[in-house]
């Protein structure tokens, strides 16, 4: 079956003129008859719009061999508007970091605050000299109230904040992480 015949058998099945195609399409009426005569083809977008109006395939009108209509392509959705990249792991970071840089802040400034009874070190050139007393010191703040596990605790805090941080940077980036493959698997290079 020509272009022409499918043509007026589509616009006859779904009622309309010869005028009321062209109004749609935006075209004379002389136009829509040329085409159901086959004495001209409609451009690619007309093809096209036809093609929406009628709901079948721009294919089955233009292939003779095609006697039955198929189904239309599927309309096309605009792209998903892109989500921001990982600003979870950004806030994770910065809140994991930051309670451990507060932590050791803390004790730092506890330890400049309250001495501590303790050996003090002296170095005078090649002479050190050990001696006993009250001091301002953040190891012997650590040691005299037994710290070092919070101390412990602080740092695996800001290092967990910068191994997100770096996540959140490589995700934002599009940058692979090193030793790491095309398919994003860690290799042992």
């Amino acid at each position: 079956m020509k272009f022409g015949e499918k043509l007026q058998k589509l616009r006859r099945g779904a009622g309309l003129s010869q005028e009321e195609l062209a109004g749609k399409l935006s075209v004379s009426r002389q136009a829509v008859s040329r085409w159901e005569l086959d004495g001209t083809l409609p451009d690619a977008g007309r093809v096209a719009e036809l093609s929406r109006i009628f709901s079948v395939s721009a294919d089955y009108l233009l292939k003779d061999e095609l006697e039955t209509p198929d189904a239309p392509p599927p309309p096309i959705s605009p792209p998903a508007p892109e989500k921001p990249k990982g600003k979870g792991l950004l806030i994770a970071a910065a809140i994991t970091g930051g309670l451990g840089a507060l932590g050791l802040l803390v004790i730092a400034v506890l330890s400049s605050m309250f001495p501590v009874y303790g050996t003090i070190t002296e170095r005078n050139g090649g002479n050190v000299h050990y001696t006993s007393g009250w001091t301002y010191s953040f190891t012997q703040f650590v040691e005299t109230y037994r710290l070092w596990a919070l101390v412990g605790i602080f740092g695996v805090l800001i290092a967990a904040g910068l191994l997100l941080f770096w996540g959140w940077f490589d995700k934002r980036h599009g940058k692979k992480t090193p030793f790491a493959n095309t398919d994003g698997n860690l290799s042992d290079q």
